[in-house]
């Protein structure tokens, strides 16, 4: 026994086993915001009940995130982390680290909390994905997102994984190895980006044949997208070729 309130208190331990129970099936039925409500009391009565090893914290902390409270569930992620067993630990940094990268500002601590939770439990595809697609396209650290992203698909195929893959070798200038990745993108989920990104592939690999059809494709889908074509050094070189003019059609 210890001085604890649930060991000292009479039916509390019923008590937080009932606000427990409320909470997880508030989550259930998506009422995130009476799950708070039944842990915050819980945590008030006894901040170190827990059920099968998971703290009113953590439980707490998915629904503020689920509810969009991402700055509240930081520090409740941050007490499940001190307080839980290594088992559960890679997924609170994984939340923590999605929260982190959603408030804007610290994308830092997201790549951290990301590469904790793969050190962690490296079999979860999830953080690979997350970390390797900040990596590219806001740190500019292509070669090391490409090494997550070989990460992920080793464990699964994903459409948006292998376009942001294909994009890190187009802007390492690897034109012709992106062109596989976002072939099997546009495979799995077709996407006017992701042709527009095949045309890019096509100008570099080079591949003048797959940069037409690609471009065609593009243009016939989504005409924003022509000032993309016709003021970019990448795509100089068809620039006067009747077939680009064709497809672009007067300025």
């Amino acid at each position: 026994m210890t001085d604890r309130p649930m060991h000292s208190v009479p039916g509390l331990f019923d008590k937080l086993s009932g606000l427990y129970a409320d909470g997880e099936r508030a989550i259930q039925e998506g009422r995130f915001a009476d799950a708070v409500a039944r842990f915050s009391e819980g945590i008030g009565l006894d901040d170190h009940f827990r059920q099968r090893y998971v703290t009113m914290y953590a439980q707490r902390a998915f629904a503020y995130q689920r509810l969009g409270d991402h700055m509240r569930a930081i520090p409740d992620y941050t007490r499940a982390i001190e307080m839980e067993p290594d088992i559960n630990k890679a997924q609170y940094h994984f939340h923590r680290g999605m929260c982190f990268a959603a408030i804007g500002g610290h994308l830092e601590h997201a790549v951290a909390d990301y590469g904790r939770s793969i050190a962690l439990h490296d079999g979860h595809p999830g953080p690979f994905h997350l970390r390797g697609k900040i990596l590219t396209t806001e740190f500019g650290r292509h070669e090391e997102a490409i090494a997550d992203f070989d990460r992920f698909l080793a464990m699964r195929p994903h459409p948006e994984v292998f376009q942001l893959r294909g994009h890190a070798k187009l802007l390492l200038g690897r034109g012709a190895d992106a062109i596989p990745d976002l072939v099997e993108s546009a495979r799995l989920a077709p996407d006017v980006y992701t042709d527009y990104l095949l045309a890019w592939a096509g100008a570099i690999a080079p591949d003048d044949e797959l940069f037409y059809r690609s471009m065609e494709a593009v243009l016939r889908a989504d005409p924003s997208y022509r000032p993309y074509f016709v003021d970019n050094d990448d795509y100089r070189r068809f620039y006067g070729q009747a077939r680009f003019n064709a497809i672009v059609g007067p300025g």
